[in-house]
């Protein structure tokens, strides 16, 4: 099979992406498919091989070309229960095209993750659970955390020398005909379907009120605190019961709470 794999991280603008090469039917079905609740199973219950397995069902259009979004958690997470390189593994039976999608504006996507992390609005689709509320600090979390994800994925293309393509979201905007047509020439379709979303970018004057208002507080006061990594898993209610089920506990990188 063929298939492409979008490298990134959250509110980078993969969602509206795999919204339009989701919409011509023939270039996969784009989706974070490596969570498990996207695909309604229990990884204790699978194999690795199994799971890939599933994974390419979900992600799979009809002529067998599939999409995925992989984030660095999701390659940390296969790797710490399966112990296995998920795009490795992929890698063996597949063609893979790999695009690197990164968003320039770093602030207002730490602003957009840090409001959706609150509300769980992740799209226009989905109904706000709790009112976002500024915060500083889980700005800062979440401005410094984008910038290891991104660093990952660099590095792990460059130390393994991986052919792939690099989009930044703001290039896209007024025109995503690149990211659509490489794809489409990758998949070997010659006449891309017409395509087309129903998602809208989320920013409000509320991203713009806190987008000024860190600006000035970042310049007053300290931050280094609340950025400093650590490999120990985080102390949470939500890994205290992972622990209790012998499930991998989510390290401080990937939680952004």
């Amino acid at each position: 099979m063929r298939g492409m794999i979008i490298l990134s991280e959250g509110r980078s603008g993969t969602n509206w992406l795999g919204s339009l090469t989701n919409s011509t039917g023939v270039l996969g079905v784009s989706q974070e498919w490596v969570d498990s609740v996207h695909m309604g199973v229990r990884p204790k219950d699978l194999s690795a091989e199994a799971y890939i397995q599933s994974i390419l069902r979900h992600a799979s259009t009809d002529n067998d070309f599939f999409a995925l979004k992989v984030f660095p958690r999701h390659v940390h997470w296969f790797s710490i229960f399966y112990g296995l390189d998920l795009l490795k593994e992929l890698g063996r039976h597949h063609d893979l095209l790999l695009i690197f999608v990164t968003r320039n504006d770093r602030l207002r996507q730490a602003i957009s993750f840090s409001r959706a992390t609150q509300s769980h609005a992740w799209t226009i689709f989905h109904d706000r659970k709790k009112n976002e509320e500024y915060d500083f600090e889980r700005i800062c979390r979440c401005y410094f955390s984008i910038g290891q994800s991104y660093e990952f994925w660099k590095s792990y293309l460059a130390v393994q020398d991986l052919r792939h393509l690099h989009f930044a979201y703001e290039d896209l905007l007024p025109d995503p005909t690149p990211f659509v047509d490489a794809v489409a020439n990758y998949a070997g379709i010659k006449t891309v379907p017409e395509y087309k979303t129903n998602l809208k970018i989320q920013s409000d004057t509320a991203t713009e009120e806190w987008c000024e208002r860190f600006s000035i507080e970042v310049k007053q006061r300290g931050f280094v605190d609340t950025t400093a990594s650590s490999n120990h898993p985080t102390r949470k209610l939500s890994n205290f019961i992972r622990f209790l089920r012998n499930q991998p506990l989510k390290p401080y990188p990937y939680t952004i709470l």
